[in-house]
């Protein structure tokens, strides 16, 4: 496996939302891009950090971060998982 350094600043984004367990079609939604534009930092991701998966790659973050998770902060507004309240968006 590769290091993280290898990612751009928005792969690195797209990355903490992938091991959050984001699926691509929510990732579109909170960074406004197209959901074939999230399956392409996917797929790049992936191959920089010569993983095969998402799995492997939420299994890198892991290895690669000692506090088991990515280290990245996002702020805004974002659907719950019902999709019926907002709640502000803080990931680090």
């Amino acid at each position: 496996m590769k290091p993280v350094d290898a990612l751009t600043e928005r792969e690195i984004v797209v990355y903490s939302l992938v091991v959050k367990g984001w699926r691509n079609a929510r990732i579109a939604h909170e960074l406004t891009i197209s959901i074939r534009t999230v399956e392409t930092h996917v797929s790049r991701i992936l191959d920089k950090l010569g993983v095969a998966s998402r799995t492997e790659a939420i299994v890198h973050s892991y290895n690669s971060d000692p506090k088991g998770r990515a280290q990245i902060e996002i702020r805004g507004i974002s659907d719950d998982a019902a999709g019926e309240n907002k709640y502000p968006l803080d990931i680090r």
